[in-house]
């Protein structure tokens, strides 16, 4: 398997971090963005969006983020990252879709805005917190959601948020950020020119 990444993004670090942190026997590639390698006829055939991350199993080529969560989450059972019930798939799903559809968005609007309006947020700050009350991880056991939804919120914007109201999601946050793959992943950017 290998795996085209850009670590620095939060949809590619989620996926990166996953894989670092259960050692998965997966090729971890940084594309080369100055060399246009996502625009090559090489890369369009892996992934037509030219987008990272995609990941290449033999003849299987997969984009999308959280569909490559939880194929390596299904293809390494070990991990135990997945819950394999129907309910529990489900409840998995559903955090999945809200952080694509929900988080996602209300970050994206931060990072663009001008004057940066939390409104969007806090809320679902709120929703987060309340499923983390009595749970260590969103759905009790460290699964594939811990590690779609930890990356929008530890991303420079993320860690601007006021977490104070939302005691379960601080803690939760600080349990995330010390975990083997997100320590390996953290991008370390050289200093603004003064």
């Amino acid at each position: 398997m290998r795996l085209y990444t850009f670590t620095i993004t939060p949809n590619n670090r989620k996926v990166e971090a996953f894989v670092r942190h259960f050692d998965l026997p997966v090729d971890v590639h940084h594309v080369s963005f100055k060399d246009r390698e996502t625009q090559s006829p090489e890369y369009l055939a892996i992934n037509p969006m030219a987008r990272v991350p995609a990941l290449v199993d033999g003849d299987f080529r997969l984009w999308e983020s959280n569909a490559i969560l939880t194929y390596l989450a299904t293809m390494f059972p070990q991990t135990k990252a997945l819950p394999a019930d129907p309910r529990g798939r489900a409840d998995a799903d559903r955090w999945l879709h809200w952080q694509s559809c929900h988080l996602m968005p209300a970050m994206g609007a931060l990072k663009v805005a001008d004057e940066k309006d939390v409104s969007a947020v806090t809320p679902l700050l709120k929703v987060l917190d309340q499923q983390l009350q009595g749970r260590d991880y969103v759905l009790g056991s460290l699964s594939v959601v811990d590690f779609a939804i930890c990356a929008y919120l530890i991303t420079k914007m993320g860690r601007k948020l006021d977490y104070s109201t939302c005691p379960n999601v601080a803690a939760w946050l600080a349990r995330m950020e010390n975990l083997k793959g997100f320590v390996e992943t953290q991008v370390k950017m050289p200093p603004a020119a003064a």
